[in-house]
């Protein structure tokens, strides 16, 4: 498997699954697009029409809120930002919108937790020699921010279909003197070149935008491939709501009514967001056995919206 030379990875594919590329609508043009679309399907029980366009001129407002307007999405640099934000050293919040999303939505908290449970049960599995990979690896925090003092001779892949997530992830890997220890690779999640050659894949965000369950059993069957024997899958995966299903893992004690209804408008009625395939447990534990997992642990967020899932690659 050969790396890609810093800098020259390929144009973004034209189509990836978690958001659109090169958006190139006028804002005007978004909005009044987006204002007609909500007029036309009319009241929520949460809110009014009119409720919903001032929500859309202040969401649109932000950077963040004009992104996913735009792309239906999040790319790797905004999905880095959620999950590493810190309130303690964040700019004070544009406006009350970007303080709620930051700090109150129950999917960007849920996020933001697994991103810290993946990061902590990495920490306690680091060993010198180890060859950890990252798909698809977004700007890579998840591997990067580990601490690696002691860990001689680690190997940290990242593989992304996105050449700017690559590229940022080049410029992370720099930041923490990690660019001797790192290769980037684009490639397609589903054909990966790797063959039983990390001992641990990292996956996080790429499940949630396929619908179809026989591809993300393939996805895993990929990632099956691609580790050693004795290796490690570590991933994710959204629950659905107790609207959806009787198996929902939601914890509503957890979980703010209020905040629930206004994510509902800001990213399934505004920005129609792609991130809106749910599985149970018993799903993802079923896809796993399938393709040849063992010892398959969960670890639920508070919430039990995004939990983590280990699993075990027999010897």
């Amino acid at each position: 498997m050969e790396p890609l030379q810093n800098k020259t990875f390929q144009r973004p594919y034209s189509q990836l699954l978690s958001h659109n590329l090169d958006s190139v609508i006028p804002n005007d043009e978004l909005l009044n697009s987006v204002e007609a679309r909500v007029r036309q399907m009319g009241d929520l029980p949460e809110a009014t029409v009119e409720q919903q366009i001032e929500l859309l001129k202040e969401f649109a407002s932000l950077d963040l809120g004009s992104f996913l307007l735009k792309n239906h999405g999040l790319n790797a640099y905004w999905t880095h930002k959620l999950v590493t934000y810190n309130p303690e050293t964040a700019d004070n919040p544009k406006n009350e919108i970007e303080f709620q999303i930051y700090e109150k939505l129950p999917v960007v908290l849920a996020t933001r937790e697994r991103f810290g449970i993946f990061r902590q049960h990495l920490q306690g599995l680091l060993k010198p020699g180890l060859s950890l990979a990252s798909v698809p690896c977004g700007l890579m925090g998840d591997l990067l921010l580990l601490d690696y003092r002691d860990q001689h001779g680690i190997s940290l892949i990242g593989i992304d279909l996105d050449s700017d997530a690559l590229s940022g992830a080049h410029e992370e890997a720099k930041q923490y003197g990690l660019t001797a220890n790192l290769s980037l690779h684009q490639e397609d999640a589903w054909h990966l070149s790797l063959k039983e050659e990390v001992d641990i894949l990292v996956s996080n965000g790429l499940n949630i935008y396929e619908p179809d369950d026989n591809r993300v059993t393939e996805l895993y069957r990929s990632f099956f491939n691609a580790i050693k024997p004795g290796g490690k899958l570590i991933t994710s995966f959204l629950t659905p709501p107790l609207t959806l299903s009787a198996e929902s893992s939601w914890n509503m004690t957890e979980l703010d009514p209020a905040m629930l209804s206004l994510q509902s408008v800001l990213f399934v009625r505004l920005s129609e967001a792609k991130w809106s395939s749910f599985r149970t447990h018993e799903q993802t534990k079923d896809q796993l056995q399938n393709v040849g997992f063992t010892d398959i642990t969960f670890i639920d967020d508070r919430a039990g919206l995004f939990p983590t899932v280990v699993a075990n690659k027999p010897v």
